[in-house]
């Protein structure tokens, strides 16, 4: 009982890493603000640390999936909500921005 138990550890371990790998890497988009094109590198860490680059400032956070959920924690405590739509392209709801897609 007791390796059965060790077994189904290790699995759900195994299966929560294996999606924040899946997704971790570096992703850009084309965006419009205010009617001005501007370009996002948002960079997500296989460890679950990740960074938003827009032009010279940039913001750091920590993120999460489950399933097709993305979720981006801010340090000030909010919390952005994406979809993994595919293995190279994911769409962040961005507050004063609306979806954000962002391409591998």
């Amino acid at each position: 009982m007791k390796t059965l138990w060790t077994l189904a550890v290790v699995l759900v371990l195994m299966s929560c890493s294996g999606g924040r790998m899946d997704v971790a890497g570096r992703y850009t988009s084309q965006s419009q603000n205010s009617g001005e094109p501007v370009q996002i590198v948002m960079t997500l860490a296989p460890d679950g640390t990740g960074k938003w680059q827009v032009g010279t400032e940039e913001s750091v956070f920590s993120w999460s999936v489950d399933g097709e959920r993305l979720r981006l924690y801010t340090r000030r405590g909010g919390v952005l909500e994406g979809r993994v739509i595919a293995p190279d392209f994911l769409r962040v709801d961005v507050p004063g921005w609306g979806m954000v897609e962002f391409r591998r």
